[in-house]
């Protein structure tokens, strides 16, 4: 397996309820005081704080596997995402911490850091923010538009019988369009999203009433499943800053790693 399919596999969370918990499950930690309303693409308040496991199935030209990824979740800027086979052996980790992120890549004993977006080889979508994978992840949608007014005043007509369809721009131009619907107090959640390339589609993602998401590249013939198994629990201590472990070397970084 090239470097380059973990590395996607990472940066799954921005694609985007919460990884999570499936529609009738209820948040593992809830923030205190009044939650705002979370647009599609934000990761509401009462997922802050919550550790999950969640269970991955890759098939591409590249070949087939599982990972499984441990999703330790403070806030959208600062989170860790470990990444394991069912065997039990460590491929990466993925520390974000204020949106900056560094990857350990495991097995070669290497490490990368990125500032700012990071760019998924193995997949067409462009450049995406670190906090992307988490968003991914935790079911959410990957990139907010680049006028978030046009979310304001197409949520006005969306009510809990009726799913709401936004067709945007996100800030580097790439168009995308979704449908959302209420998924309980104080939060809307993607039931599925397109990224297009003129009138061609890119990437689909969508997730079923049973908490599976499923995400179909038509550009690179890569499909991904996820699905959390059990609820999130609350976090049970901060987390600690990103260090790189004695031994780890520099790594390739970039757009051909």
């Amino acid at each position: 397996m090239r470097r380059s399919f973990p590395l996607l596999l990472l940066s799954l969370a921005w694609l985007s309820g919460c990884v999570s918990t499936g529609p009738d499950r209820e948040p593992a930690f809830r923030a205190g005081g009044p939650a705002r309303e979370a647009a599609p693409w934000e990761i509401p308040e009462a997922e802050w704080r919550t550790q999950r496991i969640v269970r991955m199935r890759y098939e591409g030209p590249e070949g087939s596997g599982t990972l499984r990824l441990v999703l330790r979740f403070e806030d959208p800027d600062s989170f860790h995402v470990s990444a394991s086979d069912r065997l039990g052996r460590r491929w990466w980790d993925l520390n974000v911490l204020e949106g900056n992120a560094m990857v350990l890549w495991v097995r070669e004993r290497t490490f990368c850091r990125y500032a700012g977006d990071l760019e998924i080889p193995a997949l067409s979508l462009g450049p995406v923010p670190a906090s992307a994978v988490a968003a991914l992840l935790m079911r959410r949608l990957p990139a907010p538009p680049a006028d978030t007014g046009v979310w304001e005043e197409t949520a006005v007509s969306g009510r809990p019988d009726r799913g709401v369809e936004l067709d945007f721009e996100d800030r580097r131009g790439r168009r995308w369009t979704t449908e959302t619907s209420v998924a309980g107090p104080n939060r809307w959640a993607p039931n599925r999203w397109t990224l297009w390339s003129g009138d061609r589609a890119r990437a689909t993602w969508r997730a079923d009433v049973e908490g599976m998401a499923r995400l179909v590249e038509s550009d690179t013939g890569l499909e991904l499943r996820w699905t959390q198994p059990k609820p999130a629990t609350e976090l049970a201590a901060p987390l600690p800053a990103p260090a790189v472990p004695s031994g780890y070397r520099p790594g390739v970084c970039g757009a051909d790693a």
